[in-house]
C-alpha cells in the first residue's frame, strides 16, 4: 500500500482543523495519512496480507517511497456515478471513469498539481511510468498488487447562504485510490467518499467514525459480498487468492 503524498491533501478547511486541534498544517496531512494506512490495513488484513511503509524503518520507507513517486504519475480523470452498492452508506458513491477526449486531464509537473477550472466531477489516478518500479516493489514485499492512495480532498458542500450562516452544511471527505497488478495492469481507480458535519473539527473523531467508511468501501468494491458477485459475474480471483 503507497500511502497519500502530503502534496495531494486538499482542504478549504484547513484552519478551523488547525485552531480546534492545536495542529499545524504539516502535523495535519501526517495524521490524516498515518490514520489512512491504519485503516486500510485494519479492513484488508481479513482478507489478505498488507504490507505498509508505515511499518519499516523511517530512511529505508523514504528512500523507497521516494523511488516509487518518481516512477508514476497522477492525473485527473472524468467520473461517473454508478449506483450505490447494497449494504454501503447512502452518503457514498462509486466513481468510475467516463470517456472524454476532449478532456484536459492536467496532473503532477514539477511537484505542483497542474489542472484547467472545470465544472465536471474528476478524481485522481495513478499511471505507471515504468514497469521496474513495480518489479522492484514486488522483489521487496512479495506481493501482487499496490494499492495507491492518490489524494484526499476535505471541502465544505453549502448549498445557499442561510446554511452558511447558520453553519448548517455537511463536509465531504474524498478519498482517491488506484489499485495495480504487478504486471502493470490497473485493476479498479476511482473515489470513495462520505460526509460529516460541518460542526466537526476534532481530528481523532473524524477519523474515528469516517474513515472506517472510506476504507469499508473500497473493500466492498475490490472483494463485493458473495451474492453480488455471483448475480453481476464479476470475477476478482486474481485479487482474492
Amino acid at each position: 500500500m503507497v500511502p497519500l503524498q502530503k502534496k495531494m491533501f486538499i482542504t478549504d478547511i484547513n484552519r478551523s482543523l488547525a485552531k480546534h486541534n492545536q495542529m499545524t498544517s504539516e502535523e495535519i496531512v501526517d495524521r490524516f495519512a498515518n490514520a489512512i494506512d491504519q485503516v486500510m490495513r485494519y479492513q484488508f488484513e481479513t482478507k489478505c496480507t498488507v504490507s505498509s511503509f508505515y511499518l519499516i524503518e523511517n530512511e529505508e520507507a523514504e528512500s523507497d517511497l521516494l523511488y516509487i513517486y518518481e516512477n508514476i504519475g497522477l492525473e485527473y480523470e472524468l467520473v461517473s456515478k454508478t449506483e450505490e452498492k447494497k449494504g454501503i452508506d447512502k452518503l457514498k458513491e462509486k466513481l468510475k471513469k467516463k470517456k472524454d477526449d476532449s478532456y484536459y486531464k492536467g496532473g503532477i509537473n514539477n511537484g505542483e498539481i497542474i489542472t484547467k477550472r472545470d465544472d465536471r466531477e474528476r478524481y485522481m489516478k495513478t499511471t505507471i511510468r515504468d514497469q521496474k518500479m513495480l518489479d522492484s516493489v514486488h522483489f521487496k514485499f512479495d506481493n501482487r498488487f499496490v494499492l495507491f492512495v492518490n489524494e484526499l480532498d476535505i471541502r465544505n458542500v453549502i448549498g445557499t447562504g442561510i446554511e452558511m450562516q447558520n453553519m448548517d452544511f455537511e463536509r465531504e471527505i474524498k478519498l482517491h485510490y488506484s489499485l495495480y497488478h504487478i504486471n502493470g495492469e490497473i485493476l479498479s481507480t476511482g473515489v470513495s467518499r462520505t460526509t460529516f458535519p460541518s460542526t466537526l473539527n476534532d481530528i481523532n473523531s473524524i477519523i474515528k467514525d469516517y474513515f472506517p467508511i472510506l476504507a469499508a468501501y473500497i473493500f466492498e468494491d475490490l472483494f463485493p459480498p458473495e451474492e453480488e458477485e455471483e448475480k453481476s459475474k464479476i470475477s476478482l480471483n486474481p485479487w482474492k487468492n
